[in-house]
């Protein structure tokens, strides 16, 4: 009876062994699961927000993050290019991840574009407010104008220093490389003082990805744009920095909910 007892006892304990390694092979199939990341970091990003502002904010704000990535998903796919979708991070903002690019033309667009759709997305918003005057579409029109903006500063990572970095990378200039650098650590001192550590983190993350990716320059093929390239990619900067201006404008003086928040922060 005994031996009996012991041998019954072993074989549940294997059986307990079985299905704990069995639950264990699913946890880590799971958690390797790219969709099961992407919801696991939006829903991290919604609390996030939810917590220190409400969950109205964190609609909201998300609502920008994910239509302006997606601007990149929808160039980067004009392309041909492979996607594998948006990641929302916490406090950070969004990242819509693909292959690399295999021109500086290409890199110029799809940076651009996240911004036009936020552009896009500022007008229709706006338009709504109008003619309905609601003000949770103010707040989107606001925000959006705000943050898209913000995002087209010549500073690394952001869109506006990608498409910085690829007009420089293809005059091949020196003085273009220390531009960019300067103005870099113009705004990781701007904001340290403000104390946006988070941006000054990525700030330095992107000025080293600038200094590889200078060194590397010689060895890549990616394809660099001609003189004209580079005149159209800088009036397009130019002109997408200029819409968000005027709109932001507009808003202020249509007494849009958290226009004047804009127009403090451009004036500063």
């Amino acid at each position: 009876m005994g031996s009996l007892f012991v041998a019954s006892c072993l074989s549940e304990i294997n059986i307990m062994q079985t299905h704990f390694w069995s639950i264990l092979a699913i946890f880590f199939k799971l958690f390797k699961s790219v969709k099961v990341i992407k919801v696991a970091l939006a829903g991290a990003a919604f609390g996030a927000y939810s917590i220190i502002f409400s969950w109205q904010f964190a609609l909201v704000l998300l609502s920008i993050i994910i239509f302006h990535e997606y601007g990149h998903v929808w160039a980067m796919k004009r392309f041909g290019i492979a996607t594998k979708g948006i990641y929302l991070i916490p406090f950070v903002g969004g990242v819509a991840v693909g292959d690399k690019t295999s021109s500086e033309w290409q890199t110029v667009y799809i940076s651009l574009m996240g911004p036009i759709f936020g552009l896009l997305m500022t007008l229709i918003a706006y338009v709504i407010f109008l003619v309905t005057n609601n003000h949770f579409a103010g707040q989107i029109a606001s925000f959006s104008a705000l943050i898209n903006l913000f995002n087209l500063l010549p500073v690394l990572p952001l869109d506006g220093g990608q498409t910085v970095k690829a007009m420089v990378f293809s005059g091949k200039k020196y003085w273009g490389v220390l531009l960019l650098l300067i103005s870099s650590a113009f705004f990781f001192a701007l904001s340290i003082q403000f104390g946006l550590f988070f941006i000054s983190f990525f700030i330095v993350l992107g000025v080293l990805d600038l200094l590889v990716s200078w060194k590397q320059l010689a060895s890549e093929n990616k394809i660099a744009m001609e003189k004209y390239g580079i005149v159209v990619s800088l009036a397009w900067y130019l002109l997408t920095i200029s819409a968000f201006i005027a709109v932001i404008y507009a808003m202020a003086m249509s007494d849009l909910p958290g226009g004047n928040i804009a127009i403090s922060i451009l004036k500063s």
